[in-house]
C-alpha cells in the first residue's frame, strides 16, 4: 500500500501520459480507451485521504497501464513479459509492436477472441523484412481491412478480363447477346469462372483466376516503400482499386497472408502494397458461384510455407559450408607459414 504523503506526479503531452511515484515510472499513450478512467483515479488519489482509497486508484491505476498486469489477470497464457513491460508470444524473442499491443489489450478488456490477432502476429514473424510490419499494420488499421481467424487479411484488387483476340483485326473477342423481344444488347456479366489479367504488365501473375495463388519471387519484388510503382503483386484498399477508371474493369477479394507483404509505398496514404502471392476469392461486380473460404487458401498456403522453410535451410547450410572451407583455408594457411 502506498504512504499516505505520496502523491503521483503526472506528465501530459501529444503522445502519452507519464506518471510518477516514490520512484516508479508508468505511462499509458494517448487516445487510450481509459485514459479519462485513469486521470480521474489519479485525481481521486492524489486529494483523498483514505489511506484504503487510495490503495485501491493505485492498483486501478497500475493494471491499466501495466500490459503485464492486464494480462495476467487473465487466463490466456500466450504472452510473456520482459522488465521493460514488452510483450512477447511466448517463445519468441520479437517484441510484438506498441500498436498491436495496443490491439491486443483492448480485445483482452472486451473479452473479444484474439485467436485472429495472434495468427496474424505469427505470420508477420515469418516475414523475412521486419521494415513491413509497421507499415502493414497502418495500412490494416487506415483502411479497416478484416483479419481472419487464421491470420490472413482481406484486400482488393483491380483486373480487366482476359480475352481472346481476333487474328486478323486484332479487336478483343467478346460474345454478345441481345433480348430477343427487345433486340437491345444485354449488358456482359462478369463471372467468377472467368479468367482475368493485371492492368500492367509484367513477368509474373499475368493470369489470375478466382481460387488460384498468383505468385512471384519475393527476391524480384522491390521492397523500398519510397518508390512507389515498382516490381511486385499489388493489391490495395477499395478506395485505391475503385479509382482506377478502365473500362471493363473487375474487382478481386483476395487473402494476403503478412508474411507476403514486401512494401506499402509512402506516398498513396496507405491505400496500396506490393506483395509476392495474394489468393482470389470472390468477384465484387459480377456472379460468384463458387465460395472460396480462408481454409481453402490455407491449404495452398502451408503448402508453400513448407517450400520456403526448406530452401531457407538449404541456402543455410550453404552458407556455413562456405565459412567452414573458408576457415579450413586459412588454418591451412596459418600452418603453412614459417615464422
Amino acid at each position: 500500500m502506498q504512504s499516505l504523503t505520496s502523491y503521483i506526479v503526472c506528465k501530459i503531452n501529444a503522445k502519452k501520459i507519464d506518471i510518477f511515484l516514490d520512484g516508479k515510472h508508468l505511462s499509458m499513450r494517448r487516445g487510450n480507451v481509459d485514459e479519462s478512467l485513469l486521470l480521474g483515479y489519479i485525481n481521486e488519489y492524489n486529494t483523498t485521504r483514505d489511506t484504503e482509497e487510495r490503495a485501491r486508484c493505485w492498483e486501478l491505476i497500475t493494471t491499466m497501464v501495466d500490459p503485464a498486469a492486464r494480462i495476467t489477470n487473465r487466463s490466456d497464457k500466450r504472452f510473456e513479459f520482459d522488465g521493460t513491460s514488452q510483450m512477447f508470444l511466448k517463445g519468441t524473442s520479437d517484441a510484438i509492436p506498441e500498436f498491436m499491443v495496443k490491439k491486443l489489450l483492448d480485445y483482452i478488456d472486451n473479452n473479444l477472441n484474439v485467436n485472429a490477432l495472434v495468427n496474424f502476429w505469427k505470420h508477420l514473424l515469418l516475414n523475412p523484412d521486419k521494415g513491413t510490419r509497421q507499415q502493414l499494420f497502418a495500412f490494416l488499421e487506415h483502411n479497416g481491412h478484416p483479419i481472419t481467424e487464421k491470420g490472413y487479411f482481406l484486400a482488393y484488387k483491380a483486373v480487366q478480363v482476359k480475352r481472346k483476340y481476333d487474328k486478323e483485326t486484332g479487336e478483343p473477342i467478346v460474345v454478345k447477346e441481345y433480348n430477343e423481344d427487345t433486340g437491345e444488347l444485354i449488358e456482359e456479366t462478369y463471372s467468377q469462372n472467368m479468367s482475368f489479367k493485371p492492368y500492367h504488365s509484367g513477368n509474373h501473375g499475368m493470369v489470375v483466376n478466382v481460387g488460384e495463388p498468383v505468385r512471384m519471387p519475393r527476391e524480384e519484388c522491390d521492397n523500398d516503400p519510397n518508390r512507389t510503382c515498382s516490381s511486385g503483386l499489388h493489391v490495395g484498399s477499395m478506395e485505391y482499386v475503385d479509382g482506377f477508371g478502365y473500362s471493363e474493369g473487375v474487382i478481386l477479394e483476395v487473402l494476403v497472408s503478412p508474411r507476403n507483404v514486401v512494401a506499402v509505398p509512402n506516398d498513396y496514404h496507405n491505400t496500396k502494397m506490393r506483395c509476392c502471392e495474394y489468393y482470389p476469392i470472390a468477384i465484387t461486380n459480377g456472379e460468384n458461384k463458387s465460395i472460396y473460404l480462408e481454409s481453402d487458401y490455407a491449404a495452398f498456403d502451408k503448402a508453400q510455407l513448407n517450400k520456403d522453410l526448406e530452401e531457407y535451410e538449404a541456402k543455410k547450410l550453404e552458407k556455413i559450408r562456405k565459412i567452414e572451407k573458408k576457415l579450413e583455408e586459412r588454418k591451412q594457411i596459418a600452418q603453412d607459414i614459417i615464422f
